[in-house]
């Protein structure tokens, strides 16, 4: 007796499930009605529509994409919605959140501790801090917010998820939030290579070197600057990037990310190489000049990052799903971001190692003798602004 109860009421509820779906498809924009005809109708029963269409990801994006082509920006909202609120309401999702947090918060264990401990060095070794750790420094504050919106609040207004199944509201915040990670992003790349320079100008003695690292920082100033405004204004008005509602002139963003990792791969290769060269003049024996260029080509890392980096940044302009493809183009920007300022503390950390683990460098510790005199020469030939700074200290480790 029970059975035949059961299975009735089964299908009372099925029938009304069905008219609530139907009730709620009624809902929808003409434009909308138009795009379920065409997408939802012929792949999916009207009773079985939360199995049939919310459990599909390409069936939710054929439709999304179809309603954002046909209809205006309101009633975009009113469709996403009434999707997300009635007819896929308690349906899971796929997500990229715990992702988005979990690089964030490894990224900055990594980095942060490095920066403390360069400032560490050059606070107990050299005594002095100059101009390549104020800009670290720089850097470092810049990098909160990088670190702080990727863990909260970005993930819990829908970052990592598919943009059908954010709320409309917070798809509009968190498009300012990537404008902002943009301009974050130009800045702290800018300042991190502007300190590996100023490190290597605090550090060579030569004259014809240091004017190479001049002309150079000078040029990563105005390629910096430059590239800043171009980001900034890349959309006239710039509220266009995040509010569809206004028609804006924007520039080609494929263009524009793609010039801006081609100049990034450059400067990685050019502030690797710079060193490298220079260290063959110095009078310093093979181990040490082998043990020296090895540290300074770890910056070689930050060029593997920028290069990988590229193939996530197709997607960049170029994709209606920004909360869900974006994500990789996050993760890679923010450890190229990262790598870079962890390659511009390597060098001033290891005078602390030397001096408190002698025995890491125990090949350099053996040539010290025979290379400490001509490198003190040649630190005693540059000028005296140099020398108050602590110049030289990473390459000979003398304490």
């Amino acid at each position: 007796m029970r059975a035949p109860l059961f299975l009735a009421a089964a299908a009372l509820f099925g029938v009304a499930l069905a008219q609530l779906d139907y009730a709620l498809l009624t809902k929808l924009p003409s434009c909308a009605i138009k795009c379920a005809s065409i997408v939802i109708l012929p792949a999916c029963s009207i009773t079985d529509l939360p199995n049939c269409l919310c459990a599909s990801d390409d069936l939710q994006y054929h439709i999304s994409t179809c309603v954002i082509g046909a209809c205006n920006v309101t009633e975009q909202y009113t469709s996403l919605t009434i999707l997300q609120e009635g007819i896929c309401k308690g349906v899971p999702v796929s997500s990229q959140q715990a992702e988005v947090r979990r690089v964030a918060i490894i990224l900055a264990a990594f980095t942060y501790p490095i920066i403390i401990l360069r400032f560490i060095s050059r606070a107990i070794i050299a005594r002095k801090v100059w101009w390549d750790d104020w800009t670290i420094l720089a850097c470092a504050v810049f990098m909160i917010p990088m670190t702080i919106l990727p863990i909260y609040p970005a993930p819990g207004l829908g970052l990592g998820m598919h943009f059908y199944n954010v709320p409309p509201p917070n798809i509009i915040f968190l498009l300012k939030l990537f404008y902002a990670v943009q301009l974050l992003y130009v800045i702290i790349q800018t300042l991190a290579k502007m300190s590996i320079l100023l490190l290597y100008l605090r550090i060579f003695p030569s004259q014809r070197f240091r004017m190479i690292l001049k002309i150079s920082l000078v040029f990563m100033v105005c390629h910096g600057t430059v590239f800043f405004f171009v980001v900034t204004f890349q959309c006239v008005p710039v509220r266009s990037i995040w509010d569809r509602e206004i028609a804006g002139q924007c520039l080609n963003s494929q263009a524009l990310i793609y010039t801006g990792a081609g100049f990034s791969i450059f400067e990685d290769f050019a502030i690797m190489l710079l060193p490298i060269f220079e260290l063959k003049g110095l009078n310093l024996s093979c181990r040490k000049r082998v043990a020296i260029g090895f540290m300074f080509a770890l910056g070689s890392f930050a060029c593997v990052i920028s290069i990988i980096r590229v193939k996530f940044v197709t997607s960049y302009g170029n994709t209606v799903d920004k909360t869900w493809n974006y994500v990789d183009v996050m993760i890679w920007s923010s450890i190229e971001t990262y790598t870079a300022v962890i390659c511009a503390c390597l060098m001033c950390i290891r005078p602390l190692i030397m001096k408190y683990i002698p025995g890491a460098f125990s090949a350099m510790a053996n040539s010290r003798n025979n290379t400490s005199k001509s490198w003190g020469q040649k630190i005693g030939s540059r000028g005296q602004n140099s020398r108050n700074s602590g110049g030289g200290i990473e390459l000979s480790g003398e304490d």
